[in-house]
């Protein structure tokens, strides 16, 4: 009777057992659902069903990162920095394997200027900068930047001078409202690469201006055809400290990221009716003072014995 009784109980237990984890199988896979739901929305543009899904999985499960996760990267997107930053803290204390919670903890802490909390994202994303509370200075190279993603994207060179803070050091073209020596916040999502030669290079799209340079824009067109006299005048703005780009041919207008393709390349504004009457080259010079970029071009015209026209301030 004794073993009969236990067995029952043993059964019963077993039974309540299956039974939980039915029950415990069963709210997962709602919870599965409901996440499903938000990313649909999410890819589908509707951020407000989006954020408010999320938000509901993070009170029915409080202890799942990727409703965090998700929830920093749409602030990200939405350059709201103070949420960005809570979510993706969140996210990242919950699952330290997260990977992009820590990239967009990292990328809103230096929006926010919370540099003790972006150097700790940094580091724990494989980079060794030293604690502290003063904003990161470092030269982690040249790279190809894509600069207003969303609506009138240029790919242009700038220093990255953390994980995510660039110098611009293209001279953008007018339309983008971008100059030369701008200190750019940089995504970490990989989109687009460029191909350099036999190297891929990954395309970092801008996410917000976080410093303006005070340099203009200015336009010329120079009166030589030869490869020679564009550079010497890039060595001449260089030792003026004078910015310099060459806007001749170059392929670097994009459609926005949500359409497909590339588009005419340059800004009409800079570009009118020179092509046939003349042969040369269009370059940008960024400085502070229209002076120091007439002093660089008079002293090309010296040593090239070439002449320059049309300087045009494009952009104060």
């Amino acid at each position: 009777m004794h073993e009969s009784v236990a067995g029952w109980e043993e059964g019963e237990a077993g039974n309540e057992s299956f039974s939980f984890m039915g029950k415990q199988k069963k709210y997962e896979s709602e919870l599965e659902s409901l996440f499903l739901q938000a990313v649909q929305y999410d890819r589908a543009g509707d951020v407000y069903n989006a954020v408010k899904l999320h938000k509901r999985l993070t009170r029915l499960a409080p202890d799942w990162s990727e409703p965090y996760a998700c929830l920093s990267r749409i602030y990200k997107n939405r350059q709201e920095w103070r949420p960005a930053y809570y979510y993706a803290k969140r996210a990242a204390e919950i699952n330290p394997f997260n990977e992009s919670a820590w990239q967009n903890l990292g990328i809103a802490a230096t929006a926010i200027g919370n540099w003790t909390t972006a150097r700790h994202a940094w580091n724990h994303l494989g980079y060794h900068f030293e604690p502290g509370d003063q904003a990161i200075q470092s030269d982690l190279g040249v790279v190809p930047v894509c600069l207003n993603p969303d609506t009138l994207p240029e790919i242009v060179w700038a220093r990255r001078i953390d994980p995510a803070r660039a110098v611009v050091l293209s001279v953008p073209q007018p339309r983008s409202k971008r100059r030369y020596g701008d200190v750019v916040l940089l995504d970490q999502e990989k989109r687009r690469v460029r191909v350099l030669g036999k190297k891929r290079l990954v395309i970092y799209d801008e996410l917000e201006l976080l410093a303006s340079s005070r340099h203009a824009t200015f336009c010329a067109f120079l009166l030589s055809d030869d490869p020679a006299d564009l550079d010497l005048l890039e060595r001449l703005c260089r030792d003026a400290s004078v910015g310099f780009d060459n806007w001749s041919g170059a392929n670097r207008l994009l459609l926005p990221r949500h359409a497909h393709g590339v588009q005419e390349i340059f800004d009409r504004q800079v570009f009118e009716e020179e092509k046939a009457e003349h042969k040369g080259f269009w370059v940008a010079l960024a400085a502070r003072e229209e002076s120091a970029v007439r002093g660089v071009l008079e002293a090309w015209q010296v040593v090239s014995l070439k002449k320059y026209c049309r300087l045009v301030c494009m952009l104060r």
